[in-house]
């Protein structure tokens, strides 16, 4: 605890120290920054920190996924089971993966049967715009599953006119081709994205094949408002090869995703009305064994939402009400309770017999104010569920702002999650069962902060304390064969964040940018082995380097070092820790006029590495591609 007190305190010095002598007269009103912000931001920057991937820099790293990018984050533990967007799942500041809220632009996208399924985004890389991260809490105004953080996917919608292509191949015989066309003019512009991945795997069991479809429509109008509609879906077949247990070698899982939404906002005076409708379907087939039929999992999770918000603004500061309906249902044969048996769509054999349903009504009200040189904001949120009752949220953020490049910060957030379907339903014989009387988590962060952002350089610090009560989690205890999910009593996380960033005018180095994290959970798992709670970054450390070669060719470095708390149950039953480990990939990029040649190297030291214990990702290996612009 001390440790990363002190490493906040003497960087808040610092950074206090450096703009102390330059501070003068400041116009900035931060009442402007914070009511000006669209609705399609995350949260509002000025009590929290907001971390935001751009286009550029998605364009110049070495991944050809959204998880591999988030994975260069610190903070973020991205743990993967497969290569390439197969599945992943995000932790963020030590939280579960179905403790993080998923948002396509701005519509939640969260899987209500396994945060598993929360990366089954129906979008290729090379579409998405921006990608913005919240770490901690923000259930007060982003709802109950924004537990440990958030994240928002951005596509792009009012570019020029053009086609774009993209062409990759690498590896495992991996190949890629993706088609996206935007066409249309500033009252009304669309785009229309198609992409097929394919990969024979890098070890037996691993090939995978996916295929998406995308299309956002956005039609901007003086008298009605703006509407912006989305459309997606996507195929993914692939080898499980251990995913769900290392004595299972012959997984496979097959999943469709649909998704329909409808955002639309309006501002008249002083008020600004959003309105929000979405649907998303999740089939899944998942074979513990693909050479025995009788035992697959069937799966089809259906969430129809929709949410209301006003956004007043007065002399008082501004203040923000809403409310959501979204309700969850899931036709299965292992996931609810007893029905009729229904053929399962997209299959020649298979029928449901369990289903469950779960309506979701959720209210909030938040309020920003800004005086002199202070910020602040402070709301609640209520969910009801008849199964769980009424479960409550809250919190406040303050901010103080030496000057328009820098601030420091302050903010108390309460957190509650529900249950997904397969903690309270899910039960395999001799491998996993369920606890029916499963209960919500719960958690209290307290997080201290500052940000500087100069023309040259920038600086984010923020140290935080999570208190966890019955935080759900599957544990194996030794001798047992059987893993079963429980509410731990209390998992508390302490840690701090650190990022910081240069870039260089006219010189060979373009930017080079050092990010840090350590975490530390004071529960103790050393009686028995913990699947995901208890499992976490202990040390992330990320160095990444950009920096021009000769003409049009530069590269871009990215240096890593994980260093992994818990342990893990090896094919011989033994309780295993996880060691660290280091990671360097690179991309070579040509950028061209109308096309762009890209060259990468992952992994470069061939390091033998698991994200999950026993799960080995593949050693050093390679990707190349062209994309043209038309």
């Amino acid at each position: 605890m001390r440790k990363f007190f002190i490493l906040f305190s003497l960087i808040s010095l610092v950074t206090f120290q450096a703009v102390r002598s330059q501070e003068k007269a400041d116009s900035v009103n931060l009442s402007d920054v914070e009511v000006n912000a669209t609705r399609n931001k995350l949260y509002s920057e000025m009590g929290r920190v907001l971390t935001f991937i751009d286009r550029t820099e998605i364009k110049r790293s070495a991944v050809q996924s959204i998880d591999q990018l988030l994975d260069y984050v610190a903070g973020i533990d991205i743990r993967q089971r497969g290569t390439n967007s197969t599945q992943a799942d995000i932790s963020v500041r030590g939280g579960s993966f179905d403790q993080v809220l998923v948002l396509l632009n701005g519509v939640n996208i969260t899987d209500p049967q396994t945060g598993h399924f929360n990366l089954d985004i129906p979008l290729n890389l090379s579409d998405v715009s921006r990608v913005e991260i919240l770490q901690g809490s923000s259930a007060r105004v982003l709802g109950s599953n924004a537990f440990s953080g958030a994240i928002n996917i951005i596509t792009e919608s009012n570019e020029p006119n053009s086609l774009r292509a993209e062409l990759t191949g690498g590896s495992f015989n991996t190949f890629g081709q993706s088609v996206t066309n935007t066409s249309g003019n500033e009252r009304l512009h669309t785009l229309v994205s198609v992409s097929h991945q394919s990969s024979d795997g890098y070890t037996r069991n691993t090939d995978y094949d996916f295929v998406n479809a995308f299309v956002q429509s956005v039609l901007n109008t003086n008298s009605a408002g703006k509407f912006d509609l989305q459309v997606a879906a996507q195929q993914k077949a692939f080898g499980a090869n251990g995913f769900y247990g290392l004595a299972y070698p012959n997984q496979y899982e097959r999943s469709k995703t649909f998704l329909t939404a409808l955002n639309w906002s309006i501002t008249r005076n002083k008020l600004t009305y959003s309105a929000q409708a979405y649907w998303r379907r999740h089939n899944d087939r998942f074979e513990l064994d693909y050479n025995k039929p009788a035992g697959w999992n069937y799966h089809q999770t259906d969430v129809t939402g929709a949410k209301f918000t006003v956004d007043a603004l007065t002399s008082l500061g501004k203040t923000t009400l809403g409310a959501e309906l979204r309700n969850e249902h899931i036709l299965s044969n292992k996931l609810g309770e007893a029905r009729d048996s229904l053929k399962v769509p997209f299959e020649e054999s298979g029928y449901f017999t369990k289903e469950t349903n779960r309506l979701n009504s959720s209210a909030f009200l938040n309020h920003a104010v800004t005086v002199g040189k202070f910020y602040a904001s402070a709301g609640v949120s209520e969910t009801y569920t008849s199964k769980y009752g009424l479960n409550g949220a809250g919190g406040a953020d303050i901010a103080y702002r030496f000057s328009d490049k820098y601030r420091v910060f302050a903010s108390f957030n309460s957190a509650v999650r529900l249950p997904t379907f397969t903690d309270i339903y899910y039960v395999y014989p001799n491998v996993q069962v369920a606890d029916p009387n499963i209960k919500p988590e719960h958690s209290q962060t307290f997080e201290v902060g500052t940000k500087m952002n100069e023309s040259n350089w920038k600086l984010q610090a923020t140290a935080y304390y999570r208190l966890g009560q019955n935080v759900i989690d599957w544990i194996l205890v030794p001798g047992e064969t059987v893993w079963r999910n429980k509410n731990l009593t209390n998992v508390n996380a302490m840690g701090a964040d650190v990022n910081a960033e240069y870039i260089f005018q006219d010189f060979i180095i373009r930017k080079i940018g050092i990010a840090y994290s350590y975490l530390t959970m004071n529960k103790d798992a050393s009686t028995f082995d913990s699947k995901y709670a208890l499992d976490y970054l202990r040390n992330k450390a990320v160095v990444s380097l950009d920096h021009k070669i000769a003409g049009k060719l530069s590269a871009s470095w990215k240096f890593s070092y994980l260093d992994r708390a818990g342990s893990y149950t090896d094919v011989n039953k033994q309780l295993q820790s996880f060691s660290a480990y280091s990671l360097l990939d690179c991309r070579l990029l040509w950028n061209g006029k109308g096309f762009d040649v890209f060259a990468d190297v992952n992994n470069i030291f061939d390091k033998a590495y698991a994200d999950y214990g026993g799960l080995n990702q593949p050693g050093r290996n390679f990707n190349a591609g062209v994309r043209l612009k038309l």
